[in-house]
């Protein structure tokens, strides 16, 4: 038995460990819970218990019923755009709050094509070889600005109507 008890404290060891760095990894989430409160329900949070200066915009936005109209039925990207340009505060914090996990959807791309390249039938890929076709498929989603090229472009025009 003493076995299983060796066992069992060592992946307590392992789980408290990992419960720490993921508390500390996401500690900024708790920081901005109120941030995310203000995004998620501008009508339903308290102005009082809201940082000063964004008091007055809460306020504001809680007495427009056209906007609660909008909040109703719209989503929430939709909804800030709403608020320009009598809001900036308002709107700033929604930029914030909508562009903190834009970068996610670029790892989250490059794993796949990852994923999608690197098969059970390809297993034998060397690490340099998986690298260069990463960039080969993540470079073919460039798309030309075909506008500003023509513009570049000096054009020959007939001497005949």
């Amino acid at each position: 038995m003493t076995g299983v008890t060796a066992d069992m404290s060592r992946y307590k060891d392992k789980i408290t460990e990992l419960l720490r760095d993921f508390e500390r990894r996401f500690q900024v989430f708790g920081e901005l819970e109120t941030e995310f409160a203000v995004f998620r329900s501008p009508f339903a949070v308290k102005a009082a218990d809201l940082p000063v200066d964004i008091q007055l915009e809460i306020i504001d936005l809680q007495c427009d019923q056209d906007l609660k109209d909008k909040f109703a039925s719209s989503d929430l990207g939709t909804f800030y755009r709403y608020l320009l340009p009598g809001y900036p505060k308002l709107t700033a914090l929604a930029a914030k709050v909508l562009s903190m996990f834009g970068t996610t959807y670029l790892c989250e791309q490059v794993f796949s094509v990852m994923n999608i390249t690197k098969t059970k039938l390809r297993s034998r890929l060397t690490h340099k070889c998986l690298n260069e076709l990463i960039k080969l498929a993540a470079s073919q989603d460039v798309k030309p600005d075909i506008d500003a090229i023509v513009r570049a472009k000096r054009c020959q025009v007939s001497g005949a109507n």
